[in-house]
């Protein structure tokens, strides 16, 4: 039986839909490195991105209209964005006294730091 890679060219493959199993391991690292970043688990998150940083998502090509997924280390990025604003959106609420223009600062910080991520 013929290698699926040698017999049918990787356009192809792409635009019947083949599973982008690249891909699918791509979000689940990223998924992984969301989790561990925004708990605190620094050390593992920075392993997870240097994975992310190793999968070659240009082996298999992602469509212009899909764009979730086709950068997966800029969307860590604006991850780590949106976690360190709300940490210090957390830190400005906790502070006695509150400081009511730091927290109000803090706020649109994170509301933009997340509306980024969202859209990426």
């Amino acid at each position: 039986m013929a290698d699926l890679d040698s017999a049918v060219p990787r356009d192809a493959i792409v635009s019947i839909g083949a599973p982008r199993h690249s891909r699918r391991l791509t979000n689940k690292v990223l998924a992984a490195f969301n989790h561990a970043y925004s708990v605190g688990e620094v050390e593992v998150a920075r392993r997870l991105r240097e994975i992310l940083a190793e999968i070659d998502d240009d082996e298999i090509a992602v469509p212009p209209t899909d764009r979730r997924g086709a950068d997966a280390l800029g969307q860590a990025d604006l991850w780590m964005g949106f976690v360190e604003a709300r940490n210090r959106y957390r830190r400005a609420c906790d502070t006695a006294p509150r400081d009511v223009r730091e927290v109000a600062e803090a706020l649109v910080e994170m509301q933009a730091a997340y509306r980024a991520w969202s859209l990426s």
